[in-house]
C-alpha cells in the first residue's frame, strides 16, 4: 500500500475483505482436505444446598492410572509446539505458563498433576447468580472451560457430554441447575470407572426425563400401555457398544457374506425397556403428574411399576423373572458394560475427541486394551483410558508419521475457548451473557440439537475426505453459513474486542494483547507466540507472509491495532482450524 496508514473506512474494508477470503479458504476446506468389572453398587450422592459444592463431590473417586500405563515419556520437553500440541488436545488450550510447566515438568508428572486436582464443579457457578438468566449452565460452562485449574477433567467431560447426550433443547429448557447437576456426574467420574458413570447417567432424573426412562413403567394391555423403548436403544446404540460387533481394534466384525454382524436386535431393546421400568423421580406424590420433582437426587425404584417377567439381553443373557427393578438395572448394566464391544466403542469416541478423527486400529485395539484391564485387573478405569490415549506414541508423533490421515477439525467452541484461555479472556465478569452461543459456533455445551449429538461420529466430508475413505465428523456442523458465523465470532473476540484502549463490552470476555504487543518489535518471536498458543504448530509461509503485510506500519501505525489484527488473522485461518 501507498498510504502511511489506514483510514477507518479503509481498515474497516480490509478487515472485512479478511472476513470473506477467510470464510473462502474454509469453505475450500471443506470440500477436499485430508486434514491433516462386575456389579458396582450404587450410593447416592446426597442433596445440595447450593452455595458451595455440587451434589456429586462426595463420590469422585481416586484417579488410579493402573500398571498398563507404561512410564515412558517422563522426562523434561525441549520442543514448545510438543507442547502446545499436547495441551491443546489434554485442556481447552494452552497459556504461555502452561507450555512452560508442560515442558519443565513432562508429560508424565503433568498428567499426574491433573489427575490429583479437586474437580471444578459446574452446579455451584449456576446457582451463584441470585437471578440465573436463560441458559445460565451455558455461561457457567464457559467459566469452568476457561479457568478452572483441573483443565484434563474439564476436556474429558466435554468428551463425554458427546458421548452420553442430554440437551436443554427440550423439556429440559427450564432445568439450568439441574442439567449443571447432570454435567456435574461427568465431571465427577471423568477419571473414574465406566461401569459407576453409567449407572449415575442412567438414574439421573435429567437423562431420565430426556430419553422418557423417569416414569417408564411396566405393560398395561387395558390400557394400551406398554414398556417406552426409547433409553433401552439409545443407551445400547449410542452410549456404550453401537449396532454393530468390534473387533478390539475398533473394526467391524462381519459374517460369512461380509455383512457386518448386529450386536442386538428388536428383542433385546425390548428385554431393556422391561429393565428400564419402574424409576422415577425420588419420593415422587404422583407417578403420572409429579407435584414436588426433585431433578438433584438419582432416580428411585418403585417395584409395583417394574416389569417382574424374564427378559432377554446381549447375547443370549436372560434375565429371571420375579427380580426387584434395583437387581434387574444392576445386571444389566453388567450386561452392558462387560460387553466386548463396550472397550474399543469408548476408547473411539475418546480418542476422536481429543486427539484424532482417524486412529489406527492399532492405537484403538491398544486404548481398548487397557480399557478392558488397566494392567491392576480393573475394567472401564477413565483415568487409565485417557492418559494411554495422551501418551499413545501415534498421539506424540502421528502428525509426524502421518500427515495426510492424523489430526481433526477443532470444534468452534473449543476455538473459541481456547482463545480466551491463551489471551486472558474472563468470562467471570457478572455481566457475562453467552447461552445464545450456539447459534453462532452451531455448538453450545448441553445443547446438541438431538441425543445423536451434534454431528455423527462416522460422518466424511464430500470430496478428498471421503474419497480417502477418512472420517471427518466435526465437519458436519461446518458449511458456508456456519464458518461466516464461526468468523465473525472470532473477530468479534479479537480485532474487534481488544483491551487496548481500555474500552470492552463486559457481556464479552475481555482478551489481553499485551504479550503480543510486547513483542512487537521482535517478529519471529510474535509470530512464535502465536503459532504456539492458536495454532499448535509452526505457521505456514502463507500465513506468514500475511502477516508480515499486517504488520507493516503503512498499514497500521499502532502497536495495539496490528497486534489485534495478527490475533483474528491467525485464530481465523485454515491452520487454526485442524488440530494435528
Amino acid at each position: 500500500m501507498d498510504s502511511v496508514a489506514t483510514t477507518g473506512a479503509e481498515e474497516k474494508t480490509i478487515t472485512k475483505r479478511r472476513l470473506v477470503c477467510t470464510s473462502i479458504l474454509l469453505t475450500g476446506l471443506l470440500c477436499g482436505c485430508s486434514g491433516g468389572g462386575g456389579e458396582t453398587p450404587y450410593t447416592s450422592p446426597g442433596i445440595d444446598t447450593g452455595s458451595a459444592s455440587s451434589n456429586y463431590q462426595s463420590t469422585v473417586p481416586e484417579p488410579q492410572i493402573g500398571a498398563a500405563v507404561g512410564a515412558a515419556v517422563s522426562a523434561p520437553l525441549d520442543d514448545s509446539f510438543d507442547a502446545a500440541r499436547f495441551l491443546h488436545r489434554a485442556s481447552f488450550g494452552p497459556s504461555t505458563d502452561d507450555i512452560d510447566t508442560l515442558k519443565r515438568i513432562g508429560y508424565r508428572d503433568w498428567l499426574s498433576m491433573q489427575l490429583a486436582l479437586p474437580p471444578t464443579f459446574m452446579l455451584p457457578a449456576t446457582r451463584a447468580r441470585s437471578e440465573p438468566r436463560w441458559a445460565e449452565h451455558v455461561n457457567s460452562w464457559f467459566k469452568l472451560a476457561v479457568n478452572a485449574p483441573d483443565q484434563l477433567r474439564q476436556r474429558t467431560a466435554f468428551a463425554l457430554s458427546q458421548l452420553l447426550v442430554v440437551s436443554d433443547r427440550s423439556e429440559l429448557s427450564a432445568q439450568q441447575a439441574a442439567l449443571a447437576n447432570y454435567y456435574d456426574i461427568l465431571i465427577a467420574n471423568s477419571f473414574g470407572n465406566f461401569r459407576t458413570l453409567l449407572e449415575e447417567v442412567t438414574l439421573s432424573p435429567v437423562m431420565g426425563d430426556y430419553l422418557s426412562m423417569k416414569g417408564n413403567q411396566k405393560a398395561d394391555p387395558a390400557n394400551n400401555i406398554r414398556p417406552d423403548e426409547n433409553y433401552a436403544r439409545e443407551i445400547l446404540q449410542l452410549f456404550s457398544i453401537g449396532v454393530t460387533k468390534l473387533q478390539l481394534d475398533g473394526s467391524i466384525v462381519t459374517d460369512s457374506d461380509g455383512l457386518p454382524v448386529p450386536t442386538y436386535d428388536q428383542r433385546t431393546v425390548e428385554g431393556f425397556a422391561q429393565v428400564f421400568t419402574g424409576w422415577h423421580f425420588r419420593d415422587v406424590d404422583n407417578w403420572n403428574y409429579p407435584n414436588d420433582a426433585d431433578w438433584f437426587s438419582p432416580m428411585q425404584a418403585y417395584d409395583e411399576y417394574h416389569d417382574k417377567e424374564p427378559k432377554t439381553l446381549l447375547d443370549g443373557l436372560t434375565l429371571p423373572g420375579g427380580q426387584t427393578a434395583e437387581q434387574d438395572l444392576q445386571a444389566a448394566l453388567d450386561n452392558i458394560f462387560n460387553h466386548p464391544n463396550t472397550g474399543p466403542f469408548v476408547s473411539q469416541h475418546l480418542i476422536s475427541q481429543l486427539v484424532t478423527s482417524n486412529p489406527s486400529p492399532q492405537y484403538i485395539e491398544r486404548v481398548a486394551t487397557v480399557f478392558n484391564d488397566d494392567g491392576d485387573g480393573t475394567r472401564g478405569n477413565l483415568a487409565a483410558v485417557v492418559t494411554a490415549i495422551l501418551l499413545d506414541n501415534e498421539a506424540l508423533q502421528g502428525y509426524r508419521n502421518t500427515p495426510a490421515s492424523f489430526g481433526k477439525l477443532r470444534e468452534p467452541l473449543i476455538r473459541l475457548v481456547a482463545m480466551w484461555r491463551a489471551f486472558g479472556g474472563n468470562p467471570d465478569h457478572p455481566d457475562f451473557e453467552y447461552g445464545w452461543i450456539g447459534e453462532q459456533l452451531a455448538q453450545a455445551p448441553l445443547q446438541s440439537p438431538t441425543v445423536f449429538n451434534f454431528y455423527s461420529p462416522s460422518f466424511s466430508q464430500a470430496g478428498a475426505i471421503r474419497t480417502a475413505a477418512l472420517k471427518s465428523p466435526v465437519f458436519q456442523i461446518h458449511n458456508e453459513s456456519s464458518i461466516i458465523s464461526i468468523t465473525s465470532t472470532l473477530l468479534a473476540h479479537s480485532l474487534w474486542h481488544n483491551t487496548g484502549d481500555g474500552n470492552f463490552d463486559p457481556s464479552r470476555a475481555p482478551i489481553d494483547l499485551s504479550p503480543l504487543i510486547a513483542l512487537d518489535e521482535s517478529p519471529q518471536q510474535q509470530m512464535e507466540l502465536l503459532a504456539q498458543l492458536v495454532l499448535n504448530r509452526p505457521a505456514s509461509d502463507g500465513l506468514l507472509a500475511q502477516a508480515e503485510m499486517l504488520r507493516d506500519e503503512r498499514v497500521y501505525a499502532d502497536a495495539n491495532n496490528r497486534a489485534a489484527e495478527l490475533l483474528f488473522l491467525f485464530a481465523s485461518s485454515p491452520e487454526a482450524a485442524i488440530q494435528q
